[in-house]
């Protein structure tokens, strides 16, 4: 079994005695928590029994608890390269990655195995919780020996009260227990569910909640992603649908909130209330574009709109809506729709309009202050008792039973089944309702409203006098043209239009015909219809131009090409431009990321070759695989030279397809003329592009060292046979270079000697060779002067020292190679190079990155164990090497040092462990065996007597 497999990836806890105290944790210190996470199922044992609970934990075996005890479910793509699909804690790390509470590192590894530190601990349960960054005077006098980025959250972690530290040390970098970790997560937990400021933000798409039973939050739910489905849930609190959701869809299932439900996003298809119990609803939508639907036995006792919306009632045998209150919020010419059967909805806002589509009302109140105000009753609908205390108009073919006019003015379309006055008011009843431009003082209007936006270039700057065609409906590029209009000198434009979708085609000579996307709305001017304008590119230049619907809401241009010097490059949000000697060959020079495009990749200077170009929907598929490229209508134009018209035109495949990537096509350039390979395919992978170049070094295996005089160096680890490293003095490597080595044999470094980097700060280029592939671009590598590289190989080396372990430290515990006190240099690191213990013992000491080692079993031999360590010491790309020894004391030497520690610290419970390994002490026949049970028993009652300090 693995060491994650047992401890923490368990789906189910080991049902033979999961309730029973592991052996191991009988009187440990977390003994308690260890019991009660082992009964709930949340953490299982060895099959021998126990838990070891002194024993590291690594990355991913953490990763795992949290999952676990979260209950974080959904998953995102990972690419890191030391993670592959077949480990047992590949779906914990996609998990981690979908919550985003964990990181990887710069190089592209997760390193799942490495032992997990306290301060790693620390920043990872502070991400869990949301907690804020605490920014004061250290706490401990040990932080400086952990990382910046640690700092604030070990501050906030230990005002939580969730890790405490050893008297006045924190020890950021020391490996992280099983023990402590489960405690940490025991008490982030009950933070989370005992404070009565507590909040839960659901802000990536997915489903939350348990699949079976119900959970209670003691506190409120903030729902900020679209795509969010919350199933089985009791919320005390109350619960936010938040404006981040956008025009996106929530799903309540079986969910209940004793406090406010606030709706401030959502849109067309929107808010699913399904099974569930909702006691007070507030909508307030700006655009008024949200449709909230309750089904099953769901119940929303008191809903209040603050905008338009439409409430509509599906399936199911709940009470559905109870009492509806649009309130004076709710701004002019606003429309509200009500599907279903409704018992009262009272009318405070003014000149707004009210559409019963089907279903029925119990009684409608018009306030007195609520003046103009349109209702229309569908053909089939009807209203039981409509109370109009102000002016209004009320139309369609549905039916009313009795109508009380309490305010003259009003007129009726219908003839109710009975009408009362009130205040000797009067009313036009049974008679046609004329709208718009009319001699009726008493007609309501369609207020206008119209929207405006901004017209930029890829650069941000404004375009003006552009003109803008306005037709109506999405994606309507061609018909009747329902306005024009034209940009001023800020690049800004009003359109003027009656409410509803239009496509504004964008036209201005230098430009590429693109199109803008405007609504106009039926309660405000809508504001932030922007475009972004498309030049006709250079005369040597190539434009690749992709537009695409609503949805998905990303899509990304990758462009993979050739490049001088035999090289190649690939363009994409992550890497955004290619340059060689100051020269920008290739850029994704606008990138669009909220719908529709366009989005440019320019070709600034040909190289002959062959390009390909693809499309990924970054966005993914949405939760119910509806949101995917094939749907999208995209569409990619390629432009040549200064030509408005595209040479070449691509639409994406209509096809019933979930893949999410789309080969677009290959172009081979040869000067002006360009030439296709109409691929246009949908793919489950990025297109497999064949490259002649060679990868370029991984910095993480390079190193320099600048001594005085000509004696400097580079060292190259991580190569195979064959591979060839260059260096350079300028950048392009075209010119010859300083010194070139080739790897021979089984090799699999290289250290180039004898060149002169000069005594002041420098840059210097290398380039890697693969065999039978072309030299890769020479990337650039900082040197640290002679002055600062000597200050590395003596100040800060000079930390690192011998060190004989004292026979009182108990095993688990750290063994820092460095002074923990002393401030390590920004972006300084260390790397274990070489480990070497003698050969008549195995290895009794297991290291762990950066500046320690940890003690892991005690040496039971007659004499000393002295462990040499090789150690890189790396600032930026500079490195020194140092050798340092770390001697591990003979159990017969340490076991008498503990008892004189023991005696000390007057401790009742040191009584009977100090007898017996004095009376082993005593004994010449005692074995090596005996003396380690001695001090093992010694040190369990110290490592109690520190916990307790703690």
């Amino acid at each position: 079994m693995s060491l994650g497999q047992s401890f923490a990836a368990s789906s189910a806890p080991d049902t033979s005695g999961a309730t029973a105290v592991a052996k191991d944790a009988a009187g440990h210190w977390a003994e308690g928590v260890l019991t009660e996470w082992q009964q709930q199922g949340l953490l299982t044992g060895y099959q021998d029994g126990s838990l070891q609970p002194d024993h590291q934990i690594t990355r991913a075996e953490f990763t795992a608890l949290i999952n676990k005890s979260f209950g974080y479910t959904n998953t995102a793509a990972i690419t890191y390269a030391d993670v592959k699909s077949s480990s047992w804690f590949y779906t914990d790390i996609t998990k981690a990655a979908a919550a985003g509470y964990i990181m990887g590192y710069p190089d592209q590894t997760f390193r799942p195995n490495q032992s997990l530190s306290r301060e790693e601990m620390a920043v990872i349960v502070s991400s869990v919780l949301k907690l804020n960054a605490v920014d004061m005077a250290a706490s401990f006098t040990d932080t400086a020996a952990g990382h910046e980025w640690s700092k604030k959250q070990i501050n906030a972690i230990a005002a939580a009260g969730l890790m405490n530290g050893y008297g006045q040390k924190f020890r950021p970098l020391a490996t992280a227990t099983r023990a402590e970790a489960v405690s940490v997560l025991d008490r982030a937990l009950k933070l989370q569910t005992s404070s009565s400021a507590n909040t839960i933000v659901y802000d990536k798409a997915g489903n939350y909640g348990p699949e079976t039973g119900v959970v209670t939050v003691n506190g409120s739910v903030y729902i900020e992603a679209s795509e969010v489905v919350l199933s089985n849930t009791i919320i005390t609190g109350d619960l936010v649908i938040s404006e981040a959701v956008g025009k996106g869809d929530v799903t309540l299932k079986n969910v209940t909130v004793k406090g406010t439900t606030t709706i401030a996003g959502g849109g067309k298809n929107s808010i699913h209330v399904v099974d569930s119990v909702l006691v007070t609803v507030i909508v307030n939508k700006k655009d008024g574009s949200i449709r909230i639907v309750t089904e099953g036995t769901s119940s929303v006792e008191q809903i209040t709109l603050q905008s338009g919306a439409l409430l509509e009632e599906g399936s199911g045998t709940g009470s559905g809506f109870g009492n509806i209150d649009l309130s004076a919020a709710i701004p002019a010419s606003a429309e509200v729709a009500l599907a279903g059967t409704f018992e009262t909805v009272d009318i405070f806002a003014t000149a707004i309009k009210v559409n019963l589509t089907s279903g029925s009302i119990g009684q409608l109140t018009l306030a007195p202050g609520a003046a103009n105000t349109r209702i229309d009753i569908a053909s089939g609908a009807s209203i039981n008792t409509l109370i109009l205390n102000a002016v209004a108009s009320v139309t369609g073919k549905g039916s009313i039973g009795t109508a009380l006019i309490n305010a003259s003015g009003s007129t009726i379309a219908q003839t109710p089944g009975h009408v009362s006055y009130g205040n000797n008011a009067s009313a036009v009843v049974g008679a046609p309702v004329v709208s718009g431009n009319s001699s009726n003082s008493h007609a309501v209007t369609e207020v206008v409203y119209g929207f405006e936006g901004y017209i930029s270039d890829v650069d941000n700057h404004p375009v003006a006098d552009m003109t803008i065609h306005f037709r109506k409906g999405l994606a309507a590029t061609t018909g009747t043209i329902a306005a024009s209009v034209i940009t001023d000198a800020e690049g800004k434009y009003f359109a003027n239009l009656a409410p509803g979708i239009y496509t504004g085609e964008l036209s201005k000579a230098g430009y590429i015909t693109t199109y803008v996307i405007g609504a106009s709305l039926t309660t405000h001017k809508n504001t932030e219809q922007n475009a972004t304008a498309i030049k006709i590119p250079a005369a040597d230049e190539i434009r690749i131009v992709l537009t695409w619907g609503e949805y998905p809401y990303d899509e990304d241009s990758h462009l993979i090409g050739p490049a001088p010097g035999n090289q190649s490059f690939h363009t994409w949000y992550g890497d955004r431009e290619f340059s060689n000697n100051d020269v920008v060959y290739a850029d994704l020079d606008h990138d669009d990321t909220s719908s529709y495009g366009p989005e440019t990749t320019t070709i600034r200077k040909r190289v002959d070759g062959k390009y390909t170009f693809y499309v990924h929907n970054f966005s993914g598929n949405g939760a119910d695989h509806t949101q995917t490229l094939a749907a999208s209508g995209a569409k990619v134009e390629i432009y040549n030279g200064s030509n408005a018209t595209p040479v070449k035109t691509y639409h994406i495949p209509v096809a019933d397809s979930t893949d999410e990537y789309w080969h677009v096509f290959d172009m081979n350039v040869a000067g002006s003329e360009l030439s296709f390979t109409d691929t246009n395919m949908l793919t489950v992978n990025p297109p497999y592009v064949e490259v002649d170049v060679s990868p370029t070094p991984n910095t993480y295996n390079l190193s320099v060292e600048n001594h005085v005089g000509t004696n400097d160096i580079v060292n190259v680890y991580g190569l195979e046979p064959g591979d060839v490293i260059s260096v350079y003095s300028e950048e392009g490597g075209t010119a010859e270079p300083l010194q070139t080595a080739t790897v021979y044999g089984e090799s699999t470094s290289i250290r180039m000697t004898g060149l002169d980097f000069g005594k002041e700060y420098t840059t210097i280029y290398i380039s890697l060779k693969k065999p039978n592939r072309t030299e890769s671009y020479a990337i650039p590598i900082p040197v640290l002067s002679e002055a600062s590289y000597a200050e590395l190989a003596t100040t800060i080396a000079g930390n690192f020292k011998d060190r004989v372990l004292p026979g009182t430290m108990t095993v688990g515990q750290t063994v820092y190679m460095a002074d923990p006190a002393f401030e390590w240099p920004r972006d300084f690191d260390v790397r274990i190079m070489d480990f070497q213990a003698p050969s008549t013992v195995t290895d009794d000491v297991y290291l762990l990155r950066d500046y320690y080692l940890w003690y892991m079993d005690y040496n039971g031999t007659a004499e000393p164990v002295k462990y040499s360590i090789t150690l890189e010491l790396k600032l930026d790309s500079s490195a020194v090497t140092k050798e340092i020894f770390i001697t591990v004391p003979s159990v017969f030497t340490a076991l008498p040092e503990t008892i004189a520690y023991a005696r000390t610290l007057n401790d009742d419970r040191l009584a009977d462990p100090l007898t017996a390994a004095e009376v082993v002490v005593s004994n010449p026949e005692a074995t090596a065996e005996q003396y380690i049970q001695a001090i093992k028993d010694l040190h369990w009652i110290f490592s109690l007597i520190a916990n307790e300090e703690e």
